[in-house]
């Protein structure tokens, strides 16, 4: 799949992750958000969400990250969704050890047979392919960092985006 093969494909998603309250850059994401078919958030922003989710158009899957562990909200760590014949992960990262790098998060993926795994909590873009394991970090919001995702329900790519 080349990148304008997902300018046709049934999944666009927008993954973000560490707002830590940048509202005005959210507030920017709306209309990409709702231009999607989802939003994934991965933690660290849960109550930035929470605020902004009347004007949102799409379903949300969300996490909470080690920031958002006061929020007084019922949001999982982790999450385990299909996007097609897809299944796919999403969680912060932080109990994952992902500073140390993915192989915690190949575990998860592996014992919840995933072949996606979003998260975030290193603040740092990534969308690497291991042991048949995409992973993708979105990078942090509150520094403009995005991805945008797009799949057919087999095949999957990520591209950064900056706002």
């Amino acid at each position: 799949m080349n990148e304008t093969d997902a300018e046709r494909i049934p999944y666009k998603l927008v993954v973000i992750s560490d707002t830590h309250h940048d509202m005005v850059r959210l507030e920017r994401m709306i209309p990409v958000i709702n231009s999607a078919d989802y939003l994934v958030f991965c933690g660290d922003g849960v109550m930035d969400i929470m605020k902004i989710r009347g004007m949102l158009t799409v379903p949300i899957v969300c996490v909470k990250g080690n920031n958002d562990l006061g929020a007084n909200v019922n949001i999982t760590e982790t999450a385990s969704v299909a996007f097609g014949s897809t299944r796919a992960i999403v969680t912060h990262g932080h109990k994952y050890g992902v500073y140390q790098g993915l192989r915690n998060l190949y575990g998860l993926a592996t014992m919840h047979g995933a072949r996606l795994v979003f998260f975030g909590h290193t603040h740092t873009y990534c969308d690497r392919v291991e042991g048949g394991v995409h992973f993708i970090n979105p990078g942090a919001l509150c520094s403009g960092s995005y991805a945008l995702v797009a799949g057919d329900g087999e095949n999957f790519i990520a591209r950064r985006g900056v706002i």
